[in-house]
């Protein structure tokens, strides 16, 4: 009745009324879900996936809501996973670093309000939240040649960077093609990265720096006679997984999280379910970390 006499909310009253309310008593609002989507290659929660949850986790309260983590193992699961969720009351879903065209698409998705953590598909379907990886590593690089590194090389496994449309791989071929300065060493990227195809690739091609998300390569560099930072250089394009000191890119989990659940509320409040016609992605930068794998080769 209220459509069809035209009636549209004043969010600016809506908000007052919000804060009218809330000083009166704790709102709660509604429930969500975090669903972890696994894959073969990663078929358990990484570290930075649990830490995304606890972000979300966080924001969820801050804005009334509470969020339970699920797990969808396979595309034939989802209907089911529909159904707890419903029982539930559950009124959002974020996926967690899910193929939308894939295991995803048999979720029945009219039911819910939607939204995904990255995407590895041409054509989202859903929201999506994800690190503007591209301009992450330029302004990374610009960063390293600013400290004398002339000879940098990437390293990464073929999931990693594929999972994500090969977004780590274009940027730093794009850096050594369009911004110079940083020599013309290969990717190195393989199904599965070891110490000997590791050695094997700095000794063909002797980067001065070496980037990449197994920190292992500190113990692969010095295996090989390599002093770290003195003789090479490493940084981490995932310094949230690290298991030694070392310099880095903060991927920011935590705001994956925190964003996801600002988005999912926000269409919940719009009351949206289902997928949206033109869907957007949110991205913000990774941060910078200092670390003893980084020294100054020039003034």
């Amino acid at each position: 009745m209220a459509l069809k006499h035209g009636y549209r909310r004043n969010q600016l009253v809506s908000e007052l009324m919000s804060q009218v309310r809330a000083s009166r008593t704790e709102q709660f609002i509604g429930n969500l879900a975090i669903v972890h989507v696994p894959s073969r290659e990663q078929p358990e929660l990484l570290p930075m996936q649990q830490r995304i949850i606890v972000g979300a986790e966080k924001r969820a309260g801050d804005l009334g809501f509470q969020i339970g983590a699920f797990t969808l193992a396979g595309g034939e699961n989802a209907p089911a996973l529909a159904r707890i969720l419903r029982a539930r009351g559950i009124i959002g879903v974020i996926f967690l670093q899910a193929n939308s065209n894939d295991i995803t698409a048999s979720f029945p998705s009219g039911d819910f309000a939607v939204v995904q953590v990255d995407y590895d598909s041409p054509i989202p379907l859903q929201h999506t939240i994800s690190l503007d990886h591209h301009l992450t590593l330029i302004a990374a690089l610009t960063r390293l040649r600013g400290l004398g590194y002339g000879r940098i090389g990437l390293f990464i496994e073929r999931h990693k960077d594929d999972r994500l449309m090969n977004k780590w791989s274009a940027a730093f071929r794009s850096f050594q093609e369009n911004q110079s300065g940083i020599g013309e060493v290969p990717v190195l990227k393989v199904d599965h990265l070891d110490g000997n195809v590791f050695n094997a690739w700095c000794s063909r091609h002797k980067p001065d720096l070496v980037v990449g998300h197994v920190d292992g390569a500190l113990a692969w560099l010095k295996r090989a006679g390599r002093d770290v930072p003195a003789d090479v250089g490493f940084f981490n394009l995932n310094w949230n997984e690290r298991t030694h000191p070392c310099a880095g890119l903060d991927l920011r989990p935590e705001m994956h999280g925190s964003v996801a659940v600002e988005t999912l509320a926000a269409q919940v409040q719009r009351s949206e379910r289902g997928l949206p016609v033109d869907p957007r992605i949110v991205m913000f930068n990774g941060l910078w970390v200092d670390g003893p794998t980084l020294r100054t080769l020039s003034a």
